[in-house]
């Protein structure tokens, strides 16, 4: 019996579909130029599956301008007046639904008032700590500068999901090309209690 239960243990894990949920940032509308440089570092996570989040009041921009940029498989959109600031638990709060409800594995944006905000919001909903200002991505591991930039640490996370968020500077910046035609998605808002 014993040694039934220890084969039992080492049967490989069925793998599952690991997928990125990329943040954009914006502001009255207008993405942020960091979108280029995060894409690139979302490429970098080996994940089959990129979908980029778009948010405000009016998305229609946004979702342009996404559409130029490689690597995306689809534009999810959450459209609701409450997030045209977009800051604060409201973002979160879509966020970590949409973790949840597709089982996103990483989430990742920039190293930005935008991302420092919403990033640890979104690790305390879920419980998981963030991975913040990473300047270079080796599969599962980060680095990221220590002790006011004077060392660099490589981390790692064992946590289910990883929340990033990357200097933009330290990445490619992807330069927008021809619309891609990713398919949207709307995104139910629910808002209450923020």
């Amino acid at each position: 019996m014993f040694t039934r239960l220890i084969r039992k243990s080492c049967m490989p894990i069925q793998q599952r579909n690991f997928a990125t949920l990329v943040l954009a940032e914006h502001r009255d509308g207008k993405l942020n130029g960091s979108i280029g440089s995060v894409m690139t570092a979302a490429g970098l996570l080996n994940d089959s599956h990129v979908d980029v989040l778009v948010h405000g009041a009016d998305c229609e921009a946004q979702i342009s301008q996404v559409q130029k940029y490689a690597g995306a498989k689809s534009v999810l959109v959450a459209k609701d007046s409450g997030l045209q600031n977009s800051y604060g638990d409201a973002v979160a709060k879509v966020v970590k639904g949409l973790v949840e409800e597709k089982g996103y594995d990483k989430v990742i944006t920039a190293s930005s008032t935008f991302g420092k905000d919403v990033m640890p919001r979104v690790g305390g909903m879920l419980d998981v700590q963030p991975i913040t200002d990473v300047i270079e991505i080796n599969g599962d591991k980060f680095k990221r500068p220590v002790y006011a930039g004077n060392a660099i640490a490589t981390v790692t996370s064992s946590d289910k999901v990883k929340l990033i968020t990357v200097r933009p500077t330290n990445f490619a910046k992807a330069e927008p090309g021809a619309e891609n035609g990713y398919p949207t998605e709307d995104v139910s808002v629910d808002l209450s209690g923020v």
